[in-house]
């Protein structure tokens, strides 16, 4: 196998990418949440003492912890009561991630680890829960998605728009809103028409236009958009059985890396909920017309994107580009 040498490994880092997203496709639909880069940058901090380099010249690999690295999101972009993170060795640390998770999330719905771990083997966990309130809920309705009917959620009584603030409008194909939630600390945006290829370019437009003034909806504007339901494992095949370079962990081999992710969108808010786990063993080898009625329909591809008010990053990012996370109506 080859062997990257610090200084090769270096020089690769320095000229990574600045869209460090490191989100994936499932069922086409583009998913990425944060708590592989929490579990990721604790077991560098807390053990390593240094990034983590691997002994591997596969291209996806080197790309993906380089990524993993220079994160776009750390516990700077979270309130502490929605997250928890944890890395050490043995199945004394297994044991305390369950006991410590059970008693600090009531509502988590991922079972316990059963990870069983020698002395010597070390592990990384995170784990992240959202669950927030629009202001008042909106109409359950039916909508469309690339001409097929689904079940949605929208303005259909008056009062329904005081929740929506227009932060871009260029067209009914081109638009951003936001949906008022009770918990001002967080937020929950949708963006139609924009470059669904690439979230950091619809993230970059938020950043410039979230502190913005924010246009109501008028009397004659309609919003409405799919129910989403996602329910998410993702394995990074590109890491598992790589070894480690950095000092002191040559010998170390990563031997699972996973991460669960469920999200949910209707009428009363959106819910998110994201696990990731890192296991690493020991082994013998080394804007718009205002006359113009506004039509915000999410009928075509768009983004979901939750932040912290406070952050300008992201901490859950989903690019929806088909039905799939839908349920179809008749």
């Amino acid at each position: 196998m080859y062997a990257q040498t610090k200084k090769q490994v270096n020089k690769k880092v320095s000229k990574a990418s600045t869209n460090n997203y490191t989100g994936t496709y499932y069922k086409g639909n583009y998913v990425w949440a944060g708590a592989m880069n929490l579990a990721w940058n604790d077991c560098s901090e807390q053990i390593i003492k240094e990034k983590i380099q691997i002994n591997s010249n596969d291209k996806s690999a080197i790309n993906l912890v380089n990524k993993l690295n220079h994160p776009a999101f750390t516990t700077k972009d979270l309130d502490a009561k929605s997250y928890y993170v944890k890395s050490g060795f043995g199945q004394a640390t297994v044991q305390q991630i369950n006991k410590e998770t059970k008693a600090k999330f009531q509502q988590k719905t991922f079972a316990d680890l059963t990870d069983v771990l020698g002395d010597s083997d070390m592990i990384a966990y995170s784990y992240f829960f959202k669950k927030t309130q629009y202001v008042s809920s909106l109409s359950s309705t039916e909508t469309t998605f690339k001409g097929v009917k689904v079940a949605g959620f929208g303005t259909e009584a008056k009062d329904d728009k005081r929740n929506i603030k227009i932060i871009e409008y260029i067209n009914k194909n081109k638009f951003i809103v936001s949906i008022a939630l009770k918990d001002t600390s967080d937020q929950l945006i949708l963006a139609k028409g924009y470059d669904m290829s690439n979230p950091e370019i619809v993230v970059n437009i938020i950043r410039k236009k979230i502190n913005d003034y924010h246009e109501s909806m008028e009397y004659k504007d309609y919003f409405e958009a799919p129910k989403l339901d996602l329910e998410y494992h993702r394995d990074y095949v590109e890491l598992v059985n790589k070894t480690l370079l950095n000092k002191g962990f040559e010998n170390y081999q990563i031997k699972k890396m996973y991460q669960n992710i469920k999200f949910g969108l209707d009428e009363t808010g959106a819910k998110v909920e994201d696990e990731a786990i890192m296991d690493a063993i020991p082994v013998s080898f080394d804007p718009n017309d205002q006359t113009i009625p506004k039509l915000l329909q999410f009928d075509k591809p768009f983004w979901v994107i939750m932040k912290r008010t406070s952050s300008k990053n992201p901490y859950f990012i989903l690019g929806i580009n088909n039905n799939e996370l839908m349920k179809k109506l008749k």
